[in-house]
Formats: C-alpha cells, structure tokens, sequence
C-alpha cells in the first residue's frame, strides 16, 4: 500500500513539474482596417509564447496602380492607389525587452527599433465578449490618438496587434476614437507546449533604423514618388508637393500605402 501511494506521489510530482515548464502557445488571426477617403483591409497573423510575439502580414497580393481623375467645385482631385510589388509581409517583432517592425514603403522595406515607450492604459469597468472569450475595456493615448482596446485576461500574455501591448492579458480588438484605425481577432487558438518557439532573424536587427531616421526616409521616399508622378500627370496639373508640416497632405493628394 505505501509502495503504491508513494509511486502516486511520484506521478503527481512528474505531472506537476511537467505542466510548470509548458508554456502558452497561441495563433490568431486579426483583419486590420483602416479608413480615410476609402477603405482599406489586411489581414495579420499574430503569433506568441509567453516571452515574444511577431505581428506578420498575411495573404500579400500584387497591387497595380491605380490613377483617377474627380472634378470637384474646388478643382480636380487625383485619386492614386500606390502599387505594391515588394510581396514580403510587413512584422512588427515584440520580445518584452524590445521591439523591431518592418514596413514596406513604395516597395522599400524600412526596418526599424522602436522606442521604449511607457504603455499607461486607463482600464475601464466596461466588459464584453469577444468570441468565447471575456473582455474588459481599456483606453491610452498615443501619439496623438485615443485608443480602446479589448483584452481578455484568459490569455494571460502581454501582447496584442501591431505596436499595442502591456495589459494583463492578449488584446483581442483595438481602435480609434474616429476609428479610422480598426483592428480585430478573427480567429483564435490557444494550446500549451514544452517548446513554443517564435522564430525570427535577429542579425537583421543590428542594422534598424531609429525611429527618427525611419521619419526621415519616409519623408523622402514620399518626395521621390510625387516628383516620379508629377512628370506623369496630364496637363493642367501643377507639380505635386508634399508639405511636411501638413497632418492632411496624405489625404489632399489622395496617396494610399497599401492599407
């Protein structure tokens, strides 16, 4: 009898040293919309552990040009869908300690190191459900934006879409005040592994641009295509400009970047 429920202990101590080393292992898929003069759609994967999570582009398509003549009271509008042939996915790499994204601009692909940032979320009393899973609400302002995002605290991992982390557990749905900027948890699955690894190449990294610099370049390739598109247009057209100054500029020359 004390052989057999010392061998029970045993099987219990295994059992519980076993369940301690897996880790939570998820995969979800987001659809990320964005809304200025017209709407946009991409769809994300985000894949984590209990350490680092990588936001990656899914489901890339060739994007041909586009160019469109409106008259309007004020004048002609020219309405341009920027091609895309740079089929590679935008990421954005979370490992609690960093944080790196890629984005592709005018088929350039810029890669960049976040700045630490210090996530003040203001939680609210608010729930819903989101799938089958249990929501609290909670609010920040970034970079001149109101965000509400939904987490839920039954994935108890600090990661979330794009550059959004550091609630108690994974956020599910994230917006805008003006929800310009919409994304949310299509698809949802959880397990838990004694190995769950996010794989990425980190030698990459040594060479991201700050984010300054990432400004900088984006500035610059933004000058590069309206003077390329300025010899293109018809006649009666003055050439394009960009206004760094300008918060409405994007939205005055109709210029979309494969949102």
């Amino acid at each position: 009898m004390k052989k057999t429920i010392l061998f029970l202990l045993m099987c219990l101590a295994i059992n519980m040293s076993y369940a301690q080393k897996l880790t939570i292992c998820g995969e979800i898929e987001y659809a990320q919309s964005t809304h200025f003069s017209r709407d946009f759609s991409r769809d994300f994967i985000l894949k984590f552990n209990n350490s680092n999570s990588i936001y990656k582009e899914a489901n890339i398509s060739n994007k041909k040009e586009k160019i469109k003549q409106t008259n309007k009271d004020e004048g002609q509008q020219l309405n341009r869908d920027v091609p895309r042939n740079n089929l590679n996915p935008e990421f954005f790499y979370n490992d609690r300690k960093s944080f790196h994204f890629m984005e592709v601009w005018f088929d350039k692909e810029l890669l960049v190191k976040e700045d630490s940032l210090v996530w003040e979320w203001n939680l609210k009393d608010e729930v819903k459900k989101i799938g089958e899973f249990n929501c609290q609400k909670a609010t920040i302002k970034f970079r001149g934006r109101e965000y509400t995002a939904w987490f839920t605290e039954e994935i108890p991992v600090p990661f979330g879409p794009w550059k959004f982390q550091g609630l108690s557990g994974i956020i599910l749905e994230v917006y805008d005040n003006d929800r310009v900027f919409h994304i949310v948890a299509k698809k949802v699955k959880i397990e838990k592994q004694s190995n769950c690894v996010i794989k990425v190449d980190k030698s990459k990294f040594i060479s991201a641009l700050t984010i300054n610099q990432y400004l900088k370049k984006k500035v610059e390739l933004i000058k590069e295509d309206f003077a390329k598109l300025s010899s293109r247009l018809p006649k009666g057209y003055d050439a394009l400009k960009y206004d760094e100054n300008c918060d409405d500029c994007r939205e005055e020359v109709e210029l979309f970047e494969n949102d």
